[in-house]
């Protein structure tokens, strides 16, 4: 795996309690990668947690150029159970800047992980994201899905796991 990353950023808001966009630039040619997942944790501009780094092994075996990532709730938690003690998990223009990551990639992976993990009034969530995509003209993709027929979440998965279409369940 490759350590060469070049540009990193990220926008968080002021208080830093939410991020809404964390970039990782490869410089080198490829695709640009809109990665959406469920909540942020660790991860800033000069820090990399454990998600961060598997997108580095992602990025470096299917050539993207750049990650962009993105998440459903905007809130940084590093355990999800946190966010149903949150009054906006969501995060203040999270929306808008999810169009923007899209808007800026050329491929498109959710990877959220099985609904069952959140707090029921947090799972309809996905449905906003979706919309989105729906609007900006993005193809969704994912590493497979669950039983619930959701995106896996990539830390666990191996790096050869295959990118395939995302049908989102109805």
């Amino acid at each position: 795996m490759s350590d060469l990353v070049l540009r990193r950023s990220a926008i968080f808001s002021e208080d830093g309690v939410y991020r809404m966009r964390l970039e990782r630039d490869f410089c080198r040619p490829g695709k640009v990668v809109a990665a959406i997942m469920v909540n942020p944790s660790k991860a800033s501009a000069e820090i990399d947690d454990h998600t961060i780094r598997k997108w580095h092994g992602f990025s470096d075996r299917h050539s993207f150029s750049k990650v962009i990532i993105g998440n459903k709730f905007a809130y940084c938690a590093t355990d999800i159970i946190e966010l149903r003690h949150v009054e906006d998990a969501v995060g203040p223009d999270n929306d808008r800047h999810l169009e923007q990551i899209m808007r800026d990639a050329d491929f498109h992976i959710v990877a959220w992980g099985r609904l069952s993990k959140l707090p029921k009034h947090l799972r309809n969530r996905w449905r906003t994201v979706v919309d989105i995509a729906d609007r900006v003209g993005c193809r969704l993709h994912c590493f497979g899905t669950g039983i619930d027929g959701h995106p896996l979440h990539p830390l666990t998965l191996a790096y050869d796991t295959p990118i395939v279409p995302w049908e989102p369940p109805v």
